[in-house]
């Protein structure tokens, strides 16, 4: 879907000029040898204009990509056979799902979900790559659906019921299960994205068997205002889990839980003053293990809150501008996107600009996803 102003899907530097993400604010982050960024981050975005794009960042070569696409994305997934595509999903009530092909940088239009589904702007593949889950909102019913497309063509050949409402997204557990956000938060099309059943919104956290297509595991936190949405998961099968309050914003009684596997969800507290700068909203979530690291974006808080890994305490607040995306490198540093265009860089505890050209404005949304090689290298 590209459009005929950029005929080859590419956002050229005449149009853009996004191409200056400067390193000087990470050179020498550890305190010794000058480093440098390489490696990929993909994340959906929009310009001043109001056009929507799906593409991202190189690290190495500093340039900003994108294809224009007919309808705002939200989180992306990187196909495991072909390096060259990445998938990106339409946010809530959109319907669609793109390709992105990396090699000439254009953008179709895959697959849109039946009558009466909406995707909730998150998808992953199995690991062999056969397979794509997308959650998925039946508002008909209403229900919580994760399709399973079969990636030959992206026809639905199973539905998993997410035991819930209102489903964002979904996550891999180690020993392959799939960790489910249901939000609990009932919309329709025709309202877009008003909010109908706040007073008796249901949110849960549930662990699929896909193969069994069983429910396995399911918790509830104490407040049913909290709605889950946002999935980070450890090598070890614990989790991050970001929340939304929609309650009164001051009464918010935390903005991330901890899960453990056949234990449950665990309310990540902080100090009552510092709770509130969060702002009750998480925009996405990340765990660094090389960092002892937990982390939630709150953009309405202009920052990112953090806990420990091994002890989950709180270790403070960053204000930094309003964050969205977060992004785990494979060396454990923590890049972050912020909606103005830019990012910084977070590597022990401290975190340094990493600074756009602001000659052309551009929204980042609200993930990023790293490539495999994305990391702070030592220069030769």
């Amino acid at each position: 879907m590209s459009s005929s102003r950029y005929p080859t899907g590419r956002i050229s530097r005449r149009d853009f000029m996004l191409g200056t993400l400067s390193l000087a604010g990470i050179a020498g982050l550890s305190g010794c040898a000058p480093r440098t960024l390489q490696g990929t981050l993909f994340s959906a975005f929009e310009n001043g204009s109001g056009e929507q794009f799906i593409g991202g960042v190189e690290l190495a070569s500093r340039g900003v990509f994108g294809a224009r696409v007919a309808l705002r994305a939200h989180g992306c997934a990187l196909d495991p056979r072909d390096p060259q595509r990445v998938l990106f999903f339409a946010r809530r009530p959109g319907t669609a799902g793109f390709a992105l092909q990396l090699d000439t940088r254009q953008a179709r239009q895959i697959f849109s979900t039946g009558p009466g589904r909406h995707l909730a702007g998150h998808g992953v593949f199995t690991a062999d790559g056969h397979w794509l889950l997308t959650p998925e909102h039946d508002y008909q019913r209403p229900a919580g659906v994760v399709s399973v497309r079969d990636t030959r063509d992206f026809k639905v050949v199973a539905e998993l019921d997410t035991h819930g409402i209102d489903p964002h997204e979904i996550a891999w557990l180690p020993d392959g299960k799939l960790l489910v956000a249901n939000g609990g938060i009932l919309t329709h099309p025709r309202s877009f994205r008003r909010k109908l059943n706040i007073p008796t919104m249901d949110p849960s956290l549930c662990v699929l068997d896909v193969a069994r297509s069983a429910c396995v595991e399911q918790w509830r936190l104490p407040d049913h205002l909290l709605s889950i949405r946002h999935l980070a998961v450890a090598s070890d099968g614990r989790a991050i889990v970001g929340l939304q309050y929609e309650g009164e914003r001051q009464r918010a009684p935390a903005v991330a839980a901890w899960y453990r596997p056949g234990v449950g969800l665990t309310l990540l507290r902080a100090p009552e003053r510092e709770q509130l700068r969060f702002q009750a909203y998480v925009a996405s979530v990340v765990i660094s293990e090389p960092a002892n690291l937990l982390a939630a974006a709150c953009p309405f808080g202009n920052g990112f809150a953090c806990w420990s890994l091994q002890r989950q305490h709180y270790t403070g607040f960053h204000e930094v501008g309003e964050t969205y995306g977060l992004a785990q490198l494979a060396d454990g540093a923590v890049l972050a996107s912020r909606r103005d265009g830019t990012a910084y860089a977070l590597v022990q505890n401290t975190a340094r600009p990493l600074a756009f050209d602001r000659s052309a404005l551009i929204h980042w949304d609200d993930h990023w996803v790293r490539s495999a090689d994305a990391r702070i290298a030592r220069r030769a």
